[in-house]
């Protein structure tokens, strides 16, 4: 069975962080494990212009692998993606768009997913909703740190 999800959206302020630094860490796919707990690996497969295909590999209840192409727009701060392959995630894509706010920085969020299980639609669709609004929290606390730490050895 597969299930689609109606978009996450997530909106939140980092004070002090200046945008840049929210976004150079959005953009180093490779470095994502270090601060990103959910993903266990990151690897950029090849880059194409503003495109980068990366494959993700995520433990939840099972192994999940997929590949996206993220195509980054330094100037608008802004990073779009879309689904490539995958094993049980069969669709994904969504946005990440930063701007400055104040003193710091305002990062909006969307994703949408769609994933494979031999589970009732309805059951798919209450662990898909949970698996992403739960991780949320801590991928935006982990996000001011990593951008902080960064903004701060300069």
């Amino acid at each position: 069975m597969s299930t689609n999800l109606q978009p996450v959206r997530h909106s939140q302020s980092f004070l002090g962080v200046a945008p840049k630094f929210v976004y150079q860490t959005l953009t180093d796919f490779e470095s994502y494990p270090s601060f990103f707990k959910e993903i266990q690996a990151a690897s950029v497969l090849h880059r194409h212009g503003p495109t980068v295909r990366v494959e993700f590999h995520v433990p939840m209840m099972l192994p999940v692998r997929y590949v996206l192409d993220l195509t980054c727009d330094p100037d608008a701060l802004t990073i779009q993606w879309t689904f490539v392959e995958g094993d049980i995630v069969i669709d994904n894509h969504g946005a990440w768009r930063v701007a400055a706010e104040g003193t710091g920085s305002k990062i909006d969020y969307e994703v949408t997913l769609s994933v494979k299980a031999p589970v009732p639609g309805f059951v798919l669709r209450k662990l898909t909703d949970t698996l992403v609004s739960a991780s949320l929290p801590g991928m935006f606390r982990a996000l001011q740190a990593e951008a902080s730490r960064r903004q701060s050895q300069t």
